[in-house]
C-alpha cells in the first residue's frame, strides 16, 4: 500500500521537474519580446507604449542584436519625451551599442539638440569614443551641426580629439565644406595645422574638395 500511495507524488514530482525548463524557457522568450517591443517603441516615439512595456517589466536596459538599447533609439531619431522617459525609468545614459555609439554621438551625429542637453545634463560622457575614435564632437561637426558643436565645447568636448585615421572636428568639418562649424571651432581654439595619417591638414582636405569660403578662413588662422 506503501508503494501505491507514493507513487502518483513521484511522478507528479518528475512532471514538475521536466516542467521547470519549459516554463523558465516560456518566461524568458516573453520577456525577452516585451524587451524587443520596447525597444522598437522606442525608435518610433511612441512615448505611452514605452511606459507601459517598463510598467509590464520590460527591462530598459535590454539590448537589440545591434547592441543598441531603447535609449539609444530614442536618441537616433530625436525623441525628446521618450528619452526623458526612458532616463526616469533608470536607462544607462554612457550604454554603448555593438560599434561603441552612444547615445549622445546618435544624437549629435543627427542633429537633435534638445536631446543632445538632455544627456549632457544626466551626465553623458562627452568625449567617449566609439571603435573608430569618433566623439560626439567629430560627429556632430562632421554632419555641421553648429549649435550641437557649441553645446558639447561648453560641456569640455575635446577640440582636437583625432579618430583612429587621424581627423579632427576640424578636419572633418572642412572636409564636408560646414563653413559655419569650422568658424566655431577655429574660434574656439582648434589647432589648424593637424595632419591626419594619410598626412592631410583642413586646408589641404577643404581646397581637395573646392570649399573656397572654408580654405579663407584656414588660411586666415594661420593654415600652411
Amino acid at each position: 500500500m506503501a508503494f501505491r500511495t507514493s507513487w502518483p507524488a513521484v511522478c507528479k514530482l518528475r512532471v514538475m521537474a521536466l516542467l521547470m525548463p519549459v516554463v523558465a524557457l516560456l518566461a524568458t522568450a516573453a520577456i525577452a519580446g516585451v524587451n524587443e517591443d520596447l525597444v522598437k517603441a522606442a525608435g518610433r516615439g511612441d512615448q505611452p507604449e514605452v511606459k507601459r512595456l517598463v510598467a509590464e517589466g520590460a527591462d530598459v536596459n535590454a539590448k537589440s542584436n545591434s547592441g543598441r538599447t531603447a535609449l539609444l533609439y530614442a536618441s537616433m531619431k530625436g525623441h525628446l519625451e521618450v528619452v526623458r522617459e526612458l532616463l526616469s525609468r533608470g536607462a544607462e545614459v554612457n550604454a554603448q551599442d555593438n560599434y561603441g555609439w552612444t547615445a549622445l554621438m546618435w544624437a549629435s551625429l543627427n542633429g537633435h539638440r534638445e536631446v543632445v542637453q538632455e544627456m549632457l545634463n544626466k551626465g553623458a560622457e562627452v568625449n567617449a569614443q566609439e571603435k573608430e575614435g569618433w566623439t560626439a564632437l567629430i560627429s556632430a561637426s562632421q554632419n555641421g551641426h553648429r549649435e550641437i558643436v557649441q553645446e558639447l565645447l561648453s560641456k569640455g568636448a575635446e577640440l582636437n580629439a583625432q579618430d583612429n585615421v587621424g581627423k579632427t572636428a576640424l578636419i572633418w568639418a572642412s572636409l564636408n565644406g560646414h563653413r559655419e562649424v569650422v568658424q566655431e571651432l577655429l574660434g574656439e581654439g582648434a589647432e589648424v595645422n593637424v595632419k591626419d595619417n594619410g598626412g592631410k591638414t583642413a586646408l589641404i582636405w577643404a581646397s581637395e574638395k573646392g570649399h573656397q569660403e572654408v580654405k579663407e578662413l584656414l588660411i586666415k588662422a594661420g593654415a600652411k
